[in-house]
């Protein structure tokens, strides 16, 4: 179920939150609304004198799909001792208006996490169009997913793309967004027969948009950050022309071969075979292991 930011939500949101103070709104993603707040009296929350803002993700839904995604974000949140995502610092689900003690309409799922002083790689796009700009960060971005993809069991993002990227002051990259994640070898809860599982369309590996659920892992990370390292230094994405419909650009992840970058000379020939092996259409194509894509950028030139 979609959220919205309204004023009835908010009143809402101070009798569950007291002391919380919403400062600004985020732009719409997904299904959640995004606050940014002041924790200054919210004495509830750990250590609140400790963090100027906090970002408020606010969910509800009682559908298994909805409560799954979410709980899973929490718990791999709590897990990672990481500074590439941010810090979550307080979850709860409610059920009832504290003061009617009337039941919700849904269960209204929060988080609060860390404000993390960066900037999105989408407003940043003109920091990185040179190749040695997208080298240094395919690298940082494959440090900074290891902890997802050599996790046990494994898991997969499924959703990265320039929004979901945010770039501190001194260069280093955080990864937002974890709603989607898959734990690989474990049943969805999406449908099978869907025509694509969760995704957006023209960063989505082809066995993402055909809903192949059994080859989904790690290298469909690796096809997503291809499409995004093509996108920053070819100016356009190689699957979506800005006009076409959602099943239109999922049908060119699946069957269109995006021209390399090298034969439109823009980038060397060695970081060109690169960007196009994590971009071959079969997953068994791509780097069979982390290591051998991380050995590859090593070993490329940088210019």
């Amino acid at each position: 179920m979609k959220l919205f930011d309204t004023p009835d939500l908010r009143d809402l949101l101070a009798r569950l939150l007291p002391g919380l103070t919403i400062q600004a709104v985020a732009s719409p993603s997904g299904q959640r609304v995004v606050y940014f707040c002041n924790p200054e009296n919210a004495d509830w929350i750990p250590d609140h004198t400790q963090w100027e803002e906090v970002v408020l993700k606010v969910a509800c839904g009682d559908s298994p799909q909805t409560v799954s995604y979410i709980q899973r974000e929490i718990q791999i949140l709590s897990s990672l001792a990481t500074p590439h995502y941010p810090r979550l610092i307080y979850s709860e689900t409610f059920v009832q208006d504290p003061a009617t003690e009337e039941p919700l309409s849904s269960k209204l799922f929060i988080t609060i996490e860390e404000r993390v002083q960066a900037e999105p790689l989408d407003q940043l796009r003109g920091n990185y169009i040179s190749e040695s700009a997208v080298l240094d960060l395919i690298k940082k971005l494959v440090i900074a997913l290891q902890p997802l993809w050599e996790s046990k069991p494994p898991l997969i993002h499924r959703d990265i793309k320039p929004q979901n990227i945010l770039i501190r002051p001194d260069g280093e990259v955080v990864i937002i967004d974890l709603g989607i994640v898959r734990v690989e070898g474990v049943a969805g809860v999406t449908l099978t027969i869907g025509d694509f599982g969760p995704c957006t369309p023209k960063y989505a590996s082809p066995e993402q948009a055909r809903n192949d659920k059994l080859n989904i892992s790690f290298k469909s990370d690796f096809f997503s950050l291809g499409t995004l390292c093509y996108e920053l230094l070819a100016g356009f994405n190689p699957f979506d022309d800005g006009a076409s419909d959602l099943y239109t650009v999922l049908h060119n992840v699946v069957t269109n071969k995006a021209k390399p970058l090298h034969d439109l000379g823009l980038c060397s020939a060695e970081f060109s075979n690169i960007i196009q092996k994590i971009m071959e259409k079969e997953p068994y194509k791509r780097f069979r292991r982390i290591v051998d894509l991380t050995a590859a950028l090593e070993a490329c030139p940088r210019r």
